[in-house]
């Protein structure tokens, strides 16, 4: 693999000279045109307002920074109309047309300075219409840069072989075939122009020697089946797809699907092989930002939409979208565009995407379960929990649906259906390795909202032997473990542990100054509250938190206040009844008369302990600051409803557990 920074600099350095932020010097240039406002008939006469450039310029600024890149598009293209002299934002609208896989991208294409994304972009729409030597050209009249070195030799050969010219594309591909990373990749296309040209006996000796030479994407594995089937060997194929799914566990549901396709041809056009070139460069760029960038911590928010596209993570997804633009059908790159908009949280995107994959693809099954992930993402569960219902009943033995299921009905709060879920899951699963943890981790959560913590408590040592290091399981268990009086000293250290490996999770630090408080630690568990606050200012289970340590520390008025503020913000049912409670007695203790005997809510008993060190090692019971009668009230939840308000998850785990 090419080094980080090769690929940082490299594969930036074709995209940004096209780019440029608008200096404010520029906008204000433009302001005669910006400040006018004009208008043109409409339909049957009536007048329509053209907006003005700066208003086009605001909503293309807003659509982009939210991910509308279809929008973006279209007003930077107005902005362009508007402001013909001014280049940036005619490529801009070019730029965003290509990451809404607009058709436009090819006409504007035609209006950007020279440079590799506008070469590639018209020499597309020439292979698209069959125009090779239009599409030749244009290739060759690209730019030497990093991404060239790489598509270009599979683009010319693949638009020579489209002319009928077979030997020339072949001789476009000898040297690349020799290249060390990629030379496995290269003979292997060459062993497709070689069929395609009808001769067979070469492409069985390209075919041999990419087989030494594979790589590990599935597009690869998939060609190579197919022509070890054709050669009678449909059990070493079926051998080489096993291998992968073995590496690529989420691929397991299209094992069958897989295996019937052995037999029909992976490519039939030339566009079907070009489209494969730029999802070779999506998938290497989306190594190096998976190498890069660290996945979002346990609770922590999805970063904010990257404005810049000039990013290595909208580069690749330009790759993506000029792969489908070739070949919509290339399901592989729908994959990884759907993942990359599901990253930025843009849900919705990632499911159009995936909804034009035909039922018959022998991904089919795969797609159908991300969409199911996918509707779970945007609230739609009873959607999600149909699709994986369906999907059961095809493949009731596959083990990653199992863990999906287990995931919706904690998402659901059906507590019994995703203990059932999660046990037929290992059930399934045989020795447990890897990611089973986290199989373990729902299953445990199921147990303890059932109220059988002993069974969840068991499973979550289990799994936190497989995972020492795993901030979101030492931030439960540590945090059931308060809550249900075990071992406060235990309970302290995990969740200590926990806040070390995610200083800045806001709900880790949550747990961290509940236990403290719980354990009568006032003065140490405040700031803690205080400051989960300030990173999740709408979350209820914190501000609930935030208003017991206000309480117990005299400073009604503001727990009041931080409670009222976890009212509005939605909680779940069990988080209800304690601020409903909290609220109720706060009210009764400012009426004028007070009731001489109103129930304390247990929370509210926390008295500060006289000495602020944490409890001393090996206590196995909570220190004198609340009560047994209170500690007791908080760690029994009702085994049909939930288990104690709190600030974990309930089946949101969010980078899909299982797979």
């Amino acid at each position: 693999m090419l080094s980080s920074r090769f690929w940082r600099v490299a594969l930036l350095g074709a995209v940004v000279p096209l780019l440029g932020i608008i200096p404010n010097r520029e906008t204000h240039a433009a302001a005669p045109v910006t400040s006018r406002l004009t208008t043109r008939p409409g339909p049957a006469g009536t007048p329509t307002v053209t907006q003005s450039l700066a208003t086009n310029v605001l909503v293309a600024t807003i659509a982009a920074s939210e991910g509308d890149n279809a929008e973006a598009a279209r007003t930077f293209t107005r902005a362009a109309q508007l402001a013909p002299s001014y280049r940036p934002f005619v490529e801009r609208a070019f730029l965003y047309s290509i990451l809404a896989g607009s058709p436009d991208a090819a006409r504007l294409a035609r209006q950007q300075p020279p440079g590799v994304v506008p070469e590639l972009v018209m020499g597309n729409a020439a292979a698209i219409a069959s125009d090779w030597a239009g599409a030749l050209a244009h290739y060759d009249k690209a730019p030497d840069d990093p991404i060239m070195n790489i598509v270009r030799p599979l683009l010319r050969a693949w638009a020579l072989q489209g002319m009928g010219r077979t030997d020339d594309a072949l001789a476009a591909l000898n040297r690349a075939q020799a290249d060390h990373l990629l030379g496995g990749y290269y003979t292997l296309h060459a062993a497709l122009i070689a069929e395609m040209g009808g001769q067979a006996m070469r492409a069985d000796t390209l075919y041999r020697r990419a087989l030494d030479m594979s790589g590990g994407d599935l597009f690869t594995t998939r060609v190579l089946t197919h022509w070890l089937y054709r050669q009678g060997k449909a059990a070493q194929a079926r051998d080489m797809i096993a291998a992968k799914i073995a590496s690529m566990a989420a691929l397991e549901p299209a094992r069958p699907a897989l295996v019937a396709a052995l037999g029909r041809p992976v490519v039939t056009s030339p566009q079907q092989a070009m489209a494969q070139a730029y999802g070779l460069l999506a998938l290497l760029m989306d190594q190096q930002n998976a190498a890069e960038t660290p996945p979002p911590k346990p609770g922590e928010d999805h970063p904010a939409h990257d404005h810049d596209i000039t990013t290595l993570r909208s580069t690749e997804q330009m790759m993506l979208r000029l792969s489908l633009m070739l070949d919509p059908a290339n399901t592989e790159a729908r994959i990884l565009l759907s993942a990359l908009f599901h990253a930025e949280d843009e849900n919705q995107q990632a499911i159009d995407v995936l909804a034009e994959v035909s039922p018959n693809d022998p991904m089919a099954v795969v797609i159908r379960a991300e969409e199911g992930e996918l509707d779970m993402a945007l609230g739609h569960r009873a959607e999600a929990e149909r699709i994986i219902r369906g999907l059961l009943r095809d493949a009731p033995t596959d083990r990653t649906l199992w863990c999906d299921m287990g995931d919706i009905m904690l998402g659901q709060g059906k507590w019994r259906e995703a203990l059932s879920a999660y046990t037929h899951a290992l059930a399934l699963s045989g020795t447990l390795e890897g990611d089973d943890w986290r199989v373990l981790f729902g299953q445990s959560i199921a147990y303890d909202r059932l109220g059988d913590w002993k069974h969840a408590k068991a499973g979550l040592t289990q799994a936190l032997r497989m995972a020492p290091n795993e901030a979101e399981l030492l931030n439960d268990l540590g945090y059931s473990m308060v809550e249900h009086g075990d071992d406060p000293a235990t309970a302290e250290n995990y969740l200590r542990r926990a806040l070390a490996l995610s200083p800045d999770d806001g709900q880790i630090r949550d747990s961290v100054g509940w236990v403290e408080l719980r354990l009568g630690h006032v003065g140490e568990g405040l700031p803690l509250l205080e400051r989960a606050a300030e990173q999740m200012p709408q979350d209820p289970a914190i501000n609930y938190h935030l208003g017991v340590a206000y309480w117990v520390s005299g400073r009604r008025l503001e727990a009041v206040d931080a409670w009222q503020d976890a009212a509005q913000f939605h909680p779940d049912p069990p988080d209800q009844r304690k601020i409903t409670a909290a609220l109720a007695y706060a009210a009764s203790q400012a009426a004028a008369h007070p009731p001489a005997h109103a129930i304390v809510p247990a929370d509210l008993r926390i008295t500060p302990a006289s000495t602020p060190a944490p409890a001393a090692p090996g206590s196995t019971a909570f220190s004198p600051a609340v009560s047994p009668s209170a500690a007791g009230t908080a760690a029994s939840p009702n085994p049909q409803t939930t288990g104690p308000a709190d600030n974990r998850p309930a089946g949101d785990k969010k980078d899909g557990a299982h797979k």
